[in-house]
């Protein structure tokens, strides 16, 4: 997920995650993307975002003032980062 903080609907029993920047997000990702391939095949290859639009408490994807459009940056980077390994592995061989 892109961050998350419930501090707002749950007061004394919330959760937030710290440090939640669009590089770990990425990151995440790319590992999730690597297990995900590694662990199942055809369409149980799926990998859930939580981002449903909760302003409230930081778990989305759109761009914001703060972090602009580097959250969706990240997601493509992370889809592109997997197709350039399986492309570099291809061509060595």
């Amino acid at each position: 997920m892109p961050g998350w903080d419930n501090t707002a609907r749950r007061q004394n029993n919330s959760y937030s995650f710290e440090n939640a920047s669009p590089g770990a997000f990425q990151a995440w990702l790319e590992t999730t993307i690597a297990r995900t391939k590694q662990q199942y095949t055809g369409d149980e290859r799926l990998i859930f975002i939580n981002a449903w639009n909760e302003w409230a408490e930081g778990a989305y994807l759109e761009p914001d003032r703060r972090f602009g459009h580097t959250y969706l940056e990240a997601l493509q980077n992370a889809r592109e980062s997997d197709h350039l390994i399986r492309k570099a592995r291809y061509s060595l061989g």
